[in-house]
């Protein structure tokens, strides 16, 4: 295969289909500083706005950016992660990084500490521990406290049994300290010099603890002592878990991995990693024949039956990333939910498939993307009547956002470099066009689901999509227009022209398409095309529609043009900015129209005018931006993911 072809791939019903299309060359990789804004009663999205020269207000930068960086802004190393339900889920690493996921959103708060931080478990919404770096974290359900007895050292390891009996902490210089009824933590008698990474509390009198020189601290009888764990050698080991079965499982470097037979005896098991295993540094153990272990360099294992295999993480941006730790759990309903996290804040999390029909015990369970941190272009957004949003690009990148303050998410969309050229939601289902006339769709309601491909007559490349009330239009070269009703087939309608389309977008029953050599149509609640005239002859990019059949779009040369209401509107030129193309347009609640482009071009202003140009924003070409009940997104080169400041002069 040459440079130049790449794969859109789908699966279905065991087939897999191949559509070879052209590929662009993908972008390289910038990162941003994160710095500890936090609120520690309630979660709020925040951003950097370190991104590169943005806001330093100099003569080549312009003034203060009303654009702030959000695709980069939590970078530290984070170690590990414990949640009391999927809606309350903790993250802890280095510099005193906290992070509280709610279900919606992805926010720091401040625990007190710049101290590295190392491991956390919780019992309640209301009760949790973090250790790190000579403290120990308790949260009450409204905020944090340092309960470290004075001298403490590194701690690595923090656990409570299942019935919330105790709660003890390990880590260097086999210290276990263990925290009584009066909230006082206190040394355990345990003789050991051992650097203890990890602890599990089987109950208050059962507990393990594993380190380094291959060896385990064991507490059992009243007693603790060490014991060689089987075929270590000198590794250490860097995760202990339990099932309610009571059997326990190990991992740790050089891809090692034991678990207890049924006389409760450690027995070494094969990672079956090729002949270099990789570190495996965290563990979930979801029965005693079900289990993932997940490491350095994207290694995931998944323990089935009797052996484990090597799996493979299904997103797009973490599949080489190192991981620490790992944790799951089931939720209030029942159902499975797991987070891992790693070095340079990689993350993941876990989505349960169904059981295979072949072999019930098998499950299409996948690990995913948790956070949008690509380097790949993005293309485009749009937002959805329920103010999700959707953005895709290059290399097959496809990413989901609750709404315009949430992360967003990998979709795990399966194509293989190609790039997507626009996509839209409709109802709980994601839609990508790509190059080569295929549409992908899927329900992403719960998570994503699986993927279904449509191959229209058509064959020509597409360019753009649009939800039309619950239908969908599309549109591409040589004119293209196709209608899709909900659950019917794509139906071709004709436009009238043969220049390529290259966005469309519908207000009620009204479309607007836009196009090369300054094409532009309507397209009337009948399904009729009707050219109109705009006096600009320019490449136009991207049009958005409102009200009663007003809309406004944009061109490469910098030209923005609004269309007044109703069927007999007229267009007219409200912005120019010569040099300064524009690429995307969007219009927020309060009716201000807001255009991007190159270097971080940002022209706003209502639709009667005038429109301002607040030139360099950002250091990145801008794409496109879409608009949601609580702010709007815009997206550009690079993973670029930038929110737009509410207050706009």
């Amino acid at each position: 295969m040459t440079n130049s072809t790449i794969h859109w791939r789908f699966w279905t019903c065991g087939a897999l289909l191949v559509l070879l299309a052209a590929c662009g060359t993908p972008a390289s990789s910038t990162s941003n500083d994160a710095t500890t804004n936090s609120d520690a009663s309630g979660d709020s999205a925040i951003g950097d706005a370190n991104s590169g020269d943005a806001g330093k207000g100099d003569a080549d930068v312009g003034p203060p950016s009303l654009l702030t960086a959000r695709s980069l802004r939590f970078d530290e190393d984070l170690s590990a992660a414990w949640g009391s339900d999927a809606d309350d889920v903790w993250f802890v690493g280095k510099a005193g990084r906290v992070l509280h996921w709610n279900g919606a959103t992805l926010s720091p708060r401040d625990a007190g500490t710049k101290k590295d931080l190392f491991g956390v478990w919780g019992k309640s919404a209301n009760e949790a521990y973090i250790v790190g770096d000579g403290v120990i974290l308790r949260w009450d359900g409204k905020s944090w406290s340092n309960e470290a007895p004075d001298g403490t050292g590194i701690l690595r390891g923090v656990h409570m049994p299942a019935d919330g009996s105790t709660v003890l902490t390990c880590g260097d210089g086999g210290v276990v300290l263990r925290r009584d009824s009066a909230g006082k933590w206190k040394n355990e008698e345990t003789a050991s010099k051992l650097n203890l990474q990890a602890i599990w509390a089987s109950s208050a009198s059962q507990i393990w603890a594993v380190g380094e020189q291959g060896r385990a601290l064991r507490l059992s009888g009243g007693v603790w002592g060490e014991t060689d764990m089987p075929g270590a050698s000198s590794r250490t080991m860097r995760a202990v878990v339990g099932t309610l079965d009571g059997r326990m499982f190990a991992c740790g470097d050089g891809g090692y991995l034991a678990a207890t037979d049924d006389t409760a005896t450690w027995q070494e098991t094969l990672a079956n990693d090729g002949d270099n295993p990789r570190d495996l540094k965290g563990l979930w153990a979801r029965s005693s024949t079900d289990a993932w272990a997940i490491g350095s360099s994207g290694a995931l294992l998944h323990f089935v039956g009797k052996k484990w295999q090597v799996d493979s993480i299904a997103g797009t941006y973490m599949k080489t990333a190192s991981f620490s730790g790992l944790f799951g759990s089931n939720d209030s309903n029942g159902q499975p939910f797991g987070f891992a996290v790693g070095i340079a804040g990689a993350g993941l999390q876990f989505s349960a498939g169904q059981p295979d029909n072949a072999d019930p015990q098998l499950q299409d369970d996948r690990w995913l993307d948790f956070r949008a941190e690509t380097v790949a272009d993005l293309k485009t957004i749009q937002a959805d009547t329920d103010g999700s949003l959707i953005t895709c690009g290059s290399s097959g990148v496809a990413l989901l956002a609750k709404d315009s303050q949430a992360p967003f998410y990998d979709l795990a969309a399966p194509v293989t470099g190609a790039d997507i050229v626009d996509c839209a939601l409709r109802n709980g289902e994601a839609w990508l066009v790509g190059p080569t006339g295929a549409i992908l769709h899927a329900n992403v309601q719960t998570g994503g689901g699986a993927w279904s491909l449509d191959k229209p007559a058509n064959t020509k490349k597409l360019s753009g999509i649009a939800r039309l009330g619950n239908d969908l239009l599309v549109v591409g070269d040589g004119g293209v227009a196709l209608h899709k009703v909900a659950d019917g087939a794509w139906q071709a309608e004709s436009t009238g022209v043969q220049f390529k389309l290259r966005s469309v977008a519908a207000t009620g029953d009204i479309a607007y398409a836009v196009g090369e050599l300054g094409t532009v149509l309507r397209r009337d609640a009948a399904g009729t095309w009707t050219k109109e005239s705009t006096g600009n002859l320019g490449q136009f990019s991207r049009v958005t529609a409102w009200g009663d059949g007003e809309a406004a779009a944009v061109t490469e040369e910098g030209t923005l043009l609004v269309r007044t209401a109703g069927a007999s509107g007229t267009w007219k030129q409200m912005s120019e900015t010569p040099g300064q193309l524009l690429y995307g347009i969007a219009r927020r609640t309060d009716g201000l129209l807001l255009a991007v482009g190159y270097a971080g071009t940002l022209v706003t202003g209502q639709p009667g005018g005038p429109f301002t140009n607040h030139a360099k924003n950002v250091p990145n070409l801008l794409s496109s931006i879409a608009c949601g009940a609580n702010g709007c997104v815009v997206v550009g080169q690079k993973g670029g993911i930038f929110q737009v400041a509410e207050a706009i002069p």
